[in-house]
């Protein structure tokens, strides 16, 4: 289990994401603006900017953006006002669709994935949850279908991801669950096990366009049975990924 310390290691080293560009400056042109308190249309109004004031766009969380007025004032709006402004040549604003910069500030990830557990094909439904830009919470169901047995697996787990800005970010996880193993039919009746797992997992995330992500990981499962005769079992996956 010497991999499960490396990738504890990773999971503790400190490293710090990449700095964002500045955008220019733009001038409100409707009667007034909008500005939340947060990124959705659930938090408080806390500012109306007046047509023909200049507000800055600090950072961009999917169709919301950060800014700040001339008085220092900070907060968000959304993408659909924001295009109702100018820029500093009389252009109006135009968004562009989501892009690598999003795929750095996400704060949900549903995949699918497929991929073979001790020679089994599997199928694997995931969602993970953001915390930070490089910590992530992940609940996973898979199911396999093997020549002598199908499986069911369901865990949770944590997601470290040192370069959250990079096109291709590496990643490493930790985290448990339960697996239950069901033998097929023959001569002598099998039975069926559910015993609960540690899994230590390494992978990598590669941007593809729009909100889309091509995944490949590689996993590896300890089992812990009933009669403490612990077994190792390794599983490779690729899949889609789609982030909001």
């Amino acid at each position: 289990m010497k991999r499960l310390w490396l990738l504890i290691f990773f999971f503790i080293f400190p490293l710090h994401c990449l700095a964002e560009d500045e955008i220019p400056q733009v001038t409100v042109i409707d009667a007034y603006l909008d500005i939340h308190s947060g990124a959705g249309r659930g938090y408080p109004i806390v500012r109306v900017v007046k047509q023909g004031e200049w507000i800055t766009i600090l950072k961009r969380k999917h169709s919301w953006f950060l800014i700040e007025t001339s008085s220092g004032t900070q907060g968000w709006v959304k993408r659909e006002q924001l295009e109702r402004t100018l820029t500093r040549t009389g252009e109006q604003t135009l968004i562009a669709a989501p892009g690598l910069g999003d795929f750095s500030q996400r704060d949900w990830e549903l995949a699918i994935m497929v991929g073979k557990l001790s020679g089994a094909r599997t199928l694997e439904f995931s969602t993970l949850y953001y915390a930070t830009a490089n910590l992530g919470l992940e609940a996973n169901y898979s199911i396999g279908l093997g020549s002598f047995s199908s499986t069911q697996t369901w865990g949770l787990g944590i997601q470290h991801q040192p370069f959250p800005s990079w096109r291709v970010a590496p990643y490493v996880g930790l985290g448990g669950g339960n697996m239950r193993i069901q033998p097929k039919a023959t001569l002598v009746q099998g039975e069926r096990r559910e015993d609960s797992y540690a899994h230590a997992a390494i992978g990598l995330r590669s941007y593809l366009s729009q909100r889309f992500v091509l995944r490949l990981q590689y996993k590896e499962y300890l089992l812990f049975n009933d009669d403490d005769n612990n077994e190792e079992i390794k599983e490779w996956k690729i899949g889609f990924a789609a982030f909001f």
